[in-house]
């Protein structure tokens, strides 16, 4: 059985928080990491900021690491804790969900619609929150919200391998045109 792990992360500031633009990709890189998280085999293991090295060594063992957004999002918020490209490093066992449907669609999707089409499961907070509940010191909270992303993801992807098809809401410029359906293989 292969290395398989599922990773998420929150940061401590949103886009508005610190007036950036969020078309920049630059900019995600100064949203800094609050709480990242990983689950393997159903365990869940966390890394806070200045942890970020041993989160790394977790994700260097893995064989596959399945996320939700991390190419565009959660891998550029880790570059400035990194000397190398963790892009080329972590890239090719990336197996990064909304990237393979974006392919195949053209349309972004979220994984709490994706969850709740597909499974019925929903985030426990809504995610604008998330920073700033961090910067209060409520990183209980924070973490269990974490983790419930971090078991949406799972529960997404062994759904996608078992059925081969996940819907999901198309939207362009920001209109539904309805659910649809999309073939995924992983």
């Amino acid at each position: 059985m292969s290395n398989l792990v599922f990773f998420d992360l929150e940061t401590q500031y949103l886009y508005t928080d610190l007036n950036l633009d969020r078309r920049d990709p630059k900019s995600v890189a100064q949203l800094r990491l609050a709480i990242a998280g990983v689950l393997v085999n159903g365990r869940p293991s966390f890394f806070t900021e200045d942890e970020v090295d041993n989160l790394f060594q977790a994700l260097i063992k893995a064989d596959t690491i399945v996320g939700h957004n991390l190419v565009r999002f959660d891998y550029i918020v880790l570059k400035p804790y990194f000397d190398y490209d963790i892009h080329t490093l972590l890239g090719a066992k990336t197996l990064d969900i909304m990237r393979e449907i974006d392919k195949k669609t053209r349309c972004w999707t979220g994984l709490n619609s994706l969850c709740k089409l597909n499974l019925g499961m929903t985030k426990t907070e809504d995610t604008l929150n998330i920073p700033k509940l961090w910067r209060e010191g409520k990183h209980e909270e924070v973490r269990r919200y974490l983790l419930n992303d971090l078991k949406m993801t799972e529960a997404l992807y062994n759904y996608g391998k078992k059925y081969g098809k996940l819907k999901y809401e198309h939207k362009e410029y920001g209109e539904s045109w309805g659910i649809r359906e999309v073939s995924v293989e992983w």
